[in-house]
C-alpha cells in the first residue's frame, strides 16, 4: 500500500459534564500499521495535511478542539502552523525525548496560542523540563505507574489539565473523576449501564412508535403523519430540516404532508431514524447520538461496496440501533424484540452474523481507528480501505448537517 493511503478516525474526549469537548485525531501511516523509519516523517505530514485539507478541519472536528500527534521532526519545524492556533492541541508522545530543539518547538508553540499535551505520561525526572511546558497531561488509566492517586495528585498543578486514556466503562470514569481527571478518553459512553428499568416518557414513547411505523415494509403515510402532529418537536423538526438550505426548495414548505410527500419513502425512514434519536438519547452524551448517525450512514453508504446494494436501508436501521441498547439503557435484544426488526437486522446485531453483522464490525474498527481489523474486514468483503475512508469522511459530513437542522 502507497503511503499515501492514510485512514483518518476521531476519538471523543470528554470534559467531567460528559460533553464532547475535543476528538483526538487517530491516523495510520503505512501497511504494518505502523510508522516506518525512512518515510515517518513524510507520512506524519501527509496525516496532518489530509486533516486540514483532505478531509477538513471544520469537517472533522466541527467547532470542538482537535489533538494531534506529530513526530519530533515535524515538531521541530513547527509543522503545527498548518493548524488553526487555539483550536488544535499538540500531542507529544511518550517516545520523544526532551531536548532543546523539543522543547523550544513546544515554547514557540505555546507562544503562538497552541497548547501541549504530553502522551503516556509517567514522570521521570527527565522530563520535568517538558512537564512544565505541558497544559494538558494524558495519563493511560490501565498503567498503575501512570494513574495511581499518588502519581495524579503529583501532577496537579494550576492550570495544566489531567486526561484518563482507555476509560472504559462507566465506573472507571467515575473512578477516575474522583482520582483528580478533568477529561476522559475512550468508550465508556458506548457501554450500557443498567441502573433501573424505567418506564419510558410519554415523548420516548412517542419516538419508539414512530421508529417502529417507518420500520414496516409498507409505510402508512397517513399513520406517520398523525404520530408526527401528535409531537410539536417533530412537526418542528421536519418543517425546518426541509427549509434548510440543504434542500434548495424555490418554495417553503408549509404542511407535514406536503412534507411526507416530498421526503419520500426512504429519506423519511432515514430522518425519522435520526430525530427519534436525539430524542431517545435526552439525558445522554451528544456524541452518543453522532455515534449512533455516523455509524448508520456509514454501514448504509458501505451497503454497495460491500455487495449489498439492495440492503442500504437495512444497514443504515443496524448501524443505528448498534447503540441503541446505550441510549435506553435496555439490553439490546428485547429492544429489538420491541421494534419487530427482521431476522437479518436482528441476527447481524445480535451474533455479528451475515450479511449485516461483518458491516457492522467494519464500521466499529473505523470508527475507532483498529486500522488492521478495518483493512482485514474491507478485504473479506470486497472493497477498498480508501473507499470506507471516504465513506467515513461522507457520513461524518451528513451527520452534521442533521444534527444542525434537527
Amino acid at each position: 500500500m502507497p503511503v499515501s493511503d492514510i485512514f483518518i478516525a476521531r476519538q471523543p474526549i470528554f470534559d467531567r459534564h460528559d460533553v464532547v469537548t475535543a476528538y483526538e485525531i487517530l491516523f495510520r501511516s503505512s501497511e504494518l500499521n505502523r510508522f516506518e523509519a525512512l518515510d515517518q516523517n513524510l507520512a506524519s505530514g501527509q496525516s496532518l495535511e489530509r486533516t486540514v485539507m483532505g478531509f477538513g478541519f471544520e469537517q472533522l472536528v466541527g467547532d470542538k478542539t482537535a489533538f494531534v500527534n506529530l513526530t519530533r521532526d515535524l515538531l521541530v519545524a513547527e509543522a503545527f502552523t498548518l493548524l488553526p492556533a487555539g483550536r488544535a492541541v499538540i500531542e507529544v508522545l511518550e517516545t520523544i525525548a526532551p531536548d532543546p530543539a523539543v522543547l523550544a518547538a513546544c515554547t514557540r508553540a505555546r507562544d503562538l496560542g497552541y497548547r501541549i499535551a504530553l502522551d503516556d505520561f509517567v514522570a521521570r525526572p527527565e522530563l520535568e523540563p517538558l512537564l512544565a511546558l505541558a497544559d494538558i497531561v494524558k495519563i493511560d488509566w490501565r498503567d498503575p505507574a501512570g494513574a495511581s492517586p499518588e502519581a495524579i495528585d503529583r501532577l496537579r498543578s494550576p492550570g495544566r489539565t489531567i486526561l484518563a486514556e482507555k476509560i472504559e466503562t462507566p465506573d472507571e470514569r467515575r473512578r477516575a473523576e474522583a482520582a483528580g481527571c478533568d477529561l476522559f478518553q475512550g468508550y465508556f459512553f458506548c457501554r450500557p449501564e443498567m441502573l433501573r428499568r424505567k418506564a419510558p416518557s410519554p415523548s420516548r414513547t412517542n419516538h419508539l412508535r414512530l421508529l417502529r411505523e417507518v420500520g414496516q415494509q409498507d409505510i402508512d403515510f397517513a399513520r406517520v403523519e398523525r404520530l408526527i402532529r401528535e409531537e410539536v418537536a417533530f412537526s418542528v423538526r421536519l418543517l425546518r430540516y426541509l427549509n434548510s438550505a440543504g434542500f434548495g426548495w424555490r418554495f417553503q414548505v408549509e404542511t407535514i404532508q406536503h412534507a411526507l410527500r416530498l421526503l419520500g419513502v426512504r429519506e423519511l425512514r432515514k430522518w425519522v431514524s435520526a430525530v427519534a434519536t436525539v430524542g431517545l438519547a435526552e439525558g445522554k452524551p451528544a456524541e452518543l447520538v453522532a455515534t449512533a448517525l455516523i455509524r448508520a450512514r456509514l454501514a448504509e453508504l458501505l451497503a454497495e461496496p460491500t455487495g449489498l446494494p439492495r440492503a442500504d436501508l437495512d444497514l443504515f436501521l443496524s448501524g443505528l440501533l448498534s447503540v441503541m441498547d446505550v441510549v435506553m439503557d435496555e439490553p439490546l435484544d428485547r429492544l429489538l424484540e420491541s421494534m419487530a426488526v427482521n431476522h437479518a437486522v436482528r441476527t447481524g446485531l445480535l451474533g455479528h452474523e451475515p450479511p449485516f453483522g461483518p458491516v457492522l464490525d467494519l464500521v466499529v474498527a473505523q470508527e475507532r481507528g483498529d486500522w488492521p481489523r478495518m483493512e482485514r474486514l474491507a478485504g473479506e468483503m470486497g472493497t477498498a480501505p480508501a473507499r470506507v475512508q471516504e465513506a467515513y469522511r461522507s457520513a461524518t459530513a451528513w451527520t452534521r448537517t442533521l444534527l444542525e437542522a434537527a
